[in-house]
């Protein structure tokens, strides 16, 4: 049994769960145990990094952001 899977260079989090999501359903039909787990183990792999791509994009998005507000004074309302 052969299997295919479209892999996208590292981009969005929704990428990487979608292909968790086909994986599932795949090992849902899957002929044997042995392609089940296979498939399952797979769908678990995907959305770690699905996971960890998001902890990396919010740890990039505070560390722009506290480097900002440390260019420009806080401005407040007076």
């Amino acid at each position: 049994m052969s299997v295919h899977f479209n892999v996208p260079s590292l981009k969005q989090p929704q990428q990487y769960r979608r292909l968790a999501r086909e994986a599932i359903q795949r090992a849902e039909s899957a002929p044997s145990a042995y392609f089940r787990l296979s498939y399952l183990s797979l769908a678990a792999g995907w959305r770690a990094l699905a996971d960890e791509t998001e902890r990396t994009s919010d740890a990039c998005t505070h560390a722009e952001i506290t480097a900002l507000r440390d260019l420009w004074p806080e401005q407040r309302p007076d």
